[in-house]
């Protein structure tokens, strides 16, 4: 079996459930999440942070009753063999809020400031590591205005991060920024947009080695509290959420996912919201079910590809049925044109993105449809239809939450420009 056909059957034996290879006599086919073993973690951790990630060959934890932050060896995950993170300053934060660059020689982290008014406030910090030894903190630049920034996350080439922020635009709640490193420094930080940000928080974005974007939301559909997604990266820019599944998410809240940069490992937490309990989770790959089914190669077995296989579909990515192109759903633009040169209209914004002309087309109902693109707050918003009337417009709308795009709503416009009078929707 090739390299290509083991990874192809893999992916389709995680979508599907199926056990791609010579089915064993007596055992059953292997359920998508039978390719992972799970582990809780005996961290002896008490709260309130459960969360936990990783250093070199190390997983960080905050160690009860300590407010520094310690290291257990991934082989062998017990406060028994832990030491300081730092031999030279305490590092007190949650652990998931931590990122580090490749090498791990530079690192991010949050913490709360207090601020001129003494007002306490998160703020992110970087910091150099050398010999178990950490620099002065420096604040970020962008860190720097009256807004929350936490919960960093570096590429493994330290050129972006994203992160959680209140700051404007905002969709509600906490969203992902993005900011850029230039031979200026950090770049203003942009808002990642509503396909990704909801009108609930977005926490502890995380960017493994091939820059797929994990994250934990309570605004999109999942299975309870915080649920972990994932963003595929591709093309400089990442695609729609997509739920990890039940295999991992649940009515606990499920937080600070990661994976590690070279080993097969990825770690996450649960907590409950109705009681302070919680519990630190490891992920590893169930070697002898691969074995079994046959799934050979270095690709074929990548934990963060086995965990997208798992993932649910987001619903505007499935493939859907080809059809002949449509046009826009008719209206009678062209005779109000005629009479008003600037007349309002309408159309159903669906998506948001970084990249101009990232959606020349989308399906609804499994029609295609072309798209209105307008750069409005620091992202290009894309739309779809135009109509004359509000209700053909609230019509349509409900046509594309029904495809998958659950932040449609209707905007309105003068020409090429956003109209924001309210009163064009009375």
């Amino acid at each position: 079996m090739n390299l290509l056909t083991s990874y192809l059957l893999a992916l389709s034996s995680l979508l599907l459930g199926a056990d791609p290879g010579v089915h064993q006599p007596g055992n059953d086919a292997l359920q998508p999440g039978e390719w992972l073993l799970f582990e809780t973690l005996d961290l002896q951790l008490t709260g309130p942070c459960y969360d936990v990630a990783f250093y070199q060959d190390d997983i960080i934890f905050l160690k009860s009753g300590e407010e520094t932050l310690y290291l257990a060896p991934i082989v062998r995950p017990d406060p028994s063999y832990s030491r300081p993170l730092s031999t030279n300053r305490d590092i007190s934060c949650s652990p998931a809020a931590l990122s580090f660059s490749a090498g791990f020689t530079n690192g991010y982290y949050s913490r709360p400031e207090v601020g001129n008014e003494q007002e306490s406030m998160e703020k992110i910090f970087e910091m150099s590591i050398e010999d178990d030894k950490v620099s002065e903190l420096s604040q970020v630049s962008f860190s720097k205005d009256p807004s929350r920034t936490l919960h960093p996350a570096i590429s493994s080439d330290g050129s972006l991060m994203v992160f959680s922020s209140d700051r404007r635009p905002t969709s509600g709640g906490l969203d992902l920024f993005v900011t850029r490193l230039t031979a200026d420094g950090w770049s203003k930080p942009v808002n990642l947009g509503e396909s990704i940000n909801t009108s609930g928080h977005e926490w502890f974005p995380f960017l493994d080695k091939m820059n797929n974007l994990w994250f934990s939301s309570t605004g999109h559909s999942g299975y309870g509290g915080f649920d972990v997604f994932v963003c595929p990266y591709k093309e400089q820019e990442w695609g729609l959420p997509q739920n990890l599944g039940k295999v991992i998410n649940g009515p606990q809240n499920e937080l600070g996912f990661s994976v590690h940069p070279q080993k097969q490992v990825a770690l996450f937490s649960r907590t409950w919201t109705s009681e302070p309990k919680g519990m630190a989770i490891m992920l590893t790959l169930n070697e002898d079910a691969l074995d079994a089914a046959g799934i050979d190669g270095v690709s074929a077995r990548d934990i963060a590809l086995v965990m997208q296989g798992m993932a649910d579909p987001a619903s505007p990515a499935s493939p859907l049925p080809q059809a002949e192109t449509e046009t826009e759903p008719e209206t009678q633009a062209e005779s109000i044109v005629n009479a008003n040169p600037d007349p309002v209209v309408f159309r159903v914004q669906i998506i948001s993105s970084l990249y101009e002309n990232s959606f020349p087309k989308v399906f609804v109902d499994g029609k295609s449809y072309s798209t209105y693109e307008y750069f409005y707050l620091g992202s290009y918003r894309i739309t779809v239809g135009k109509f004359d009337s509000l209700q053909d417009a609230n019509a349509f709308r409900l046509r594309c939450l029904d495809s998958g795009f659950k932040q449609a709503f209707v905007a309105a416009f003068r020409g090429d420009e956003r109209e924001t009078d309210s009163s064009v929707f009375k």
